[in-house]
Formats: C-alpha cells, sequence, structure tokens
C-alpha cells in the first residue's frame, strides 16, 4: 500500500489529518513536480472517489474548495525566493472560516514551505492546530528545509520516495521479523553488502509508520531520522553505516510496537 491509498483509507474511514507536512526524496526540481502531483491526484480522487463529484479538478485551483498557494511549478511561473506575504496568511486563514461550497471538506495546498517564516507562521497557528470543520492542509516541502519548531510540532509529517515503488505489507512483515531475530553483525551481513537498496526499506517504514495512529513522538522520531539519513546521504557515509544506524531505529521505534 502506497501513501496514495494510505491517505486515502484514512480519508474514506474519517480518519483523515487535519495537517500533514510532505517531502520528497526526489532533487528539488522533480520533488516539486512530485509533490504538488501526489496531492493534485489525492484530492481529485478524494472529491470524485469518496463525495462523488463530476468535475475533473485537471487544475487544482479551479475548485472553490481548494486553496493552493505558492508556485505549483507548472508553465512559466515566477519562482520566488522571498517568505509568503503577510495579506497571503491572512486570506487562507479566511478561506477556512467560511462553509465549503461544494464539498464536505476544504483543502489547502501550500507548496512552497521554504517562504514561511516566523511572521507568517505565527499567523497560522491557530489554523494549524485548530481545524475550522473538516478540513486538510498540505504543506510541500521540496527543499526539505528545516522548518520552524511550531509549523514542525503541529503536522503529520510524510515522505515520498523519489520514485514510488509499491510496497508489499507481507514483506515488510517478514522483515521486521529477521530483524527481530538479528543481532547487528548478522543484519549487516544480510543486507549491507547485497543489491538491496536502503531507500526501499525507508520507503515502506514510511508507509507503515503512516498507516499506524496518529501519535506525535513516533513521527517526530521517524522525522528526525530521515533528517539524519539526508545528512549521511549528502557526506557519503559508508553504506555499512546507514544500515547499523538502520537496525538501531527499527529495534528501538518499531519493533517494541509490534504485536
Amino acid at each position: 500500500m502506497n501513501l496514495h491509498d494510505v491517505l486515502f483509507k484514512k480519508a474514506r474511514t474519517g480518519q483523515l489529518g487535519h495537517f500533514y507536512v510532505i517531502e520528497s526524496s526526489a532533487p528539488e526540481e522533480e520533488a516539486q513536480q512530485q509533490l504538488v502531483k501526489f496531492v493534485g491526484d489525492f484530492i481529485r480522487d478524494y472529491y470524485q472517489k469518496i463525495e462523488g463529484h463530476r468535475q475533473s479538478l485537471a487544475v487544482l485551483m479551479d475548485h472553490p474548495d481548494v486553496y493552493v498557494l505558492g508556485n505549483t511549478g507548472a508553465g512559466q511561473e515566477e519562482r520566488s525566493e522571498k517568505a509568503f506575504k503577510v495579506d497571503d496568511a491572512e486570506a487562507m486563514s479566511r478561506f477556512f472560516e467560511f462553509k465549503a461550497l461544494q464539498s464536505k471538506r476544504k483543502f489547502a495546498v501550500i507548496t512552497e514551505g521554504h517562504r514561511i517564516n516566523v511572521l507568517i507562521a505565527n499567523k497560522w497557528l491557530k489554523l494549524l492546530e485548530e481545524p475550522y470543520g473538516d478540513s486538510t492542509i498540505f504543506l510541500l516541502n521540496p527543499r526539505r528545509v528545516q522548518l520552524l519548531p511550531t509549523i514542525h510540532s503541529r503536522a503529520i509529517h510524510l515522505r515520498l520516495p523519489s520514485a514510488q515503488r509499491a510496497v508489499d505489507p507481507s514483506d515488510w512483515r517478514a522483515f521486521l521479523e529477521d530483524v527481530r531475530k538479528m543481532t547487528l553483525s548478522q543484519f549487516l551481513e544480510a543486507h549491507s553488502r547485497g543489491d538491496e537498496t536502503l531507500g526501499h526499506r525507508l520507503n515502506e517504514l514510511i508507509v507503515w509508520e503512516s498507516d499506524q495512529s496518529d501519535r506525535f513522538a513516533p513521527k517526530e522520531a521517524l522525522s528526525s531520522w530521515l533528517k539524519k539519513f539526508d545528512e549521511m546521504e549528502t557526506f557519503h557515509q559508508p553504506t555499512a553505516t546507514k544500515w547499523s544506524l538502520f537496525y538501531a531505529y527499527i529495534k528501538e521505534h518499531v519493533l517494541p510496537r509490534l504485536p
């Protein structure tokens, strides 16, 4: 089950969260398009398959119950490095103060997390913490910048792999059962010297964590570990080091939560 399906299942069962931060493992240019497409496809499927809308939703901005803030990466839009304006922040807050026009749920998509400064974050504190009715906000972070603590702490954090691969739940469960029985040296012998990529196992972990309860602590731990992994990738840490730290993470944060 991939991230789209995980979110869709939550939406269908009334468990969709209010505020998500979504990142990608892809390079920035590719990440921007990937994240926008992922969220656009999810919102389209939500409205069409759950609420029964007939609009094509080819352009998110065309739907009266969807608010998009920032560059979507389409066409010849001029990219901006400047922070969002206060007027932008206030306009998005006002959008949620009114009932949805055509739907049961309203969505907002903030496409450039790096353009949120302290002033903008403070304008959104109440909005991100106390939703108006049924609403979901997606904050995209294609540059994987470190978000302000007031933003970071209020979000459910998700990450897309650079190229999504289907996740087989039975394979992930079998992997965890093997890890439960292995010492570190056995684990490294089995995984760090073959053709298996750590990225695929990370994808499985992210999907699994997304399907767990929305308790903050485990998701905060995963978010912190993913940032450390990015640093290891940037500085070309040895493969064995990355697998060793992954083993330690699984032992501490995943296996104790299994039945």
